[in-house]
């Protein structure tokens, strides 16, 4: 771009030059020659580019390749840091949920101990947070008394849920504005 813009500088100089000197110029009999040198030196303006290219034309067109591919790189590195710095963030944003989660549910509910775990998608652009799922681990604070093992019975795994998970889940629901099925209480 900058070789066209040279360029054309360049031709309408000479352009300018040459009309002046026309104008300037003699009307006699060397009229004739003036014009014909004139012509000459416009025909050498406009050649020399075309003259550069062939004979240094492949170190300039690498060197605007190389600049080309400079200008998309760097685009490319700016979108990989935007795009980086984004995930930092939503990962910053979930540790701080997590945490007022856990300090919200500790004021509330002081006999037991928190751990949330919130699954969301964050967008930047427009301030806006969707939440999939909240996990909220509950343990009882104080010693916890081991459960009877007995060998050669199946365990039960999932039990119904109780009135303190239940609590848990309303609890939250209001202070989140978060429907209750996007919420799960489970016992550490």
């Amino acid at each position: 771009m900058e070789l066209i813009k040279n360029f054309v500088v360049t031709l309408v100089t000479t352009l300018i030059f040459i009309t002046a000197i026309e104008l300037i110029g003699p009307d006699n009999s060397m009229k004739k020659y003036l014009k014909f040198v004139l012509g000459l030196i416009l025909i050498a303006v406009i050649l020399n580019p075309i003259i550069n290219f062939f004979s240094k034309g492949e170190t300039v067109l690498t060197e605007v390749i190389g600049k080309y591919s400079k200008e998309v790189t760097k685009d490319i590195n700016d979108k990989k840091k935007t795009e980086d710095n984004n995930k930092i963030r939503e990962e910053s944003f979930k540790n701080n949920f997590n945490r007022n989660c856990e300090s919200l549910l500790n004021k509330e509910f002081n006999n037991f101990n928190f751990v949330s775990a919130v699954e969301c998608k964050v967008d930047f652009t427009d301030v806006n947070f969707k939440i999939i799922k909240l996990r909220i681990g509950v343990q009882k604070k104080g010693i916890k008394k081991v459960e009877k093992v007995e060998l050669g019975k199946e365990h039960k795994e999932e039990k119904s849920e109780d009135n303190t998970q239940k609590e848990i889940k309303r609890f939250l629901s209001k202070e989140l504005d978060l429907e209750e099925d996007k919420i799960e209480v489970h016992y550490r």
